[in-house]
């Protein structure tokens, strides 16, 4: 009996789920936690960079996903 827990798919979401929990968590902390205004808002623009990169990865994860599945 070997079947698999999670699929390839699965695992790759996953981590991916915990790639945004931890970068995110952090982003959200320090933003909260910061007083100094200057230093919020170039949080912010890496926050916005690091989304623009999380997007970028599902989209490559996704079309990966469809290659192996033809």
């Amino acid at each position: 009996m070997s079947r698999k827990l999670f699929s390839k798919k699965g695992t790759r979401l996953l981590g991916l789920i915990a790639f945004i929990a931890t970068g995110g968590g952090l982003i959200i902390s320090t933003a909260i936690n910061e007083e100094n205004i200057y230093k919020t808002e170039i949080l912010i623009i890496f926050g916005c960079f690091f989304t623009i990169s999380l997007v970028d990865h599902f989209k490559k994860l996704i079309e990966r996903d469809d290659e192996n599945e033809d």
